[in-house]
């Protein structure tokens, strides 16, 4: 059998054209509306009865509720046979742990070093305790510009390098080659630094990656010629590191 063919009609733009979305796009209303009552219901502190979410939706106690069957229906809601109150489903569960499992640090990191390299114009990457020590393994160089080189499995030793160091001062015991003054400044920056320790002329700032227990995952590191980045911790570049960082640690925990 030949499909029907509708030519008045499309499902998205025509080739050529941007999309406008979403805000420019018709959407379902009962869909929308379904979605601003389950709001509310997770919102909540604790499970909700009927007339409550209805009040608090400014809709009829109803009309909540066949919007609360078809919810339950998908799993999205669940009510206490006992109590009559709603509570979210186990769909909402499911819903996070697959989210939660496509929350790949390296992912993460991989595209906040590419976005800064851009905007820095440094050369940046993610490093990673490995079997042989720290190590880069993303590595994003500036389009334009007088970059630094640096090779995907490079090691960084924990005394001289901006990498190490952070890898240093969140070690458990504390390593060795970090003085205890030291390691109590770069934890409470937020921010590693050297200043051509490592390589004359050549300065470098680290921040870590933590998951939700405070413990390290990886480090993102910017580094360049001492003429464009200077060593200031409280400079633009130090703070742009310290918020790709946050904001990867805030996506894990």
């Amino acid at each position: 059998m030949r499909p029907t063919v509708f030519p008045h009609e499309s499902i998205g733009p025509a080739s050529g054209e941007a999309a406008a979305w979403p805000g420019d796009v018709p959407g379902i209303q009962s869909v929308e509306v379904g979605l601003a009552l389950f709001r509310l219901l997770a919102e909540g502190e604790t499970p909700c009865g009927l007339s409550d979410l209805a009040r608090r939706a400014g809709m009829h106690r109803a009309k909540a509720y066949r919007y609360l069957v078809s919810l339950a229906r998908a799993g999205w809601v669940v009510q206490d046979a006992g109590a009559g109150r709603y509570d979210i489903g186990p769909a909402v569960r499911h819903l996070a742990l697959s989210w939660l499992s496509s929350q790949d640090p390296l992912r993460l990191a991989g595209s906040e070093v590419r976005a800064l390299s851009q905007a820095l114009g440094e050369t940046c990457f993610v490093a990673v305790r490995g079997q042989g020590g720290v190590t880069a393994v993303r590595v994003c160089q500036p389009g334009q510009g007088v970059s630094i080189g640096v090779a995907e499995g490079a090691l960084f030793d924990l005394e001289s390098s901006a990498t190490g160091r952070v890898f240093a001062a969140w070690q458990e015991p504390p390593a060795r080659q970090l003085a205890a003054a030291l390691r109590r400044d770069i934890r409470a920056r937020g921010l590693a630094m050297v200043e051509g320790e490592h390589v004359p002329g050549i300065n470098a700032f680290s921040a870590p990656v933590l998951d939700g227990q405070g413990q390290l995952l990886l480090a993102l590191t910017v580094v360049g010629h001492a003429a464009s980045l200077r060593a200031d911790p409280e400079g633009p570049a130090a703070e742009a590191l310290r918020a790709a960082a946050r904001r990867i640690s805030a996506a894990l925990a």
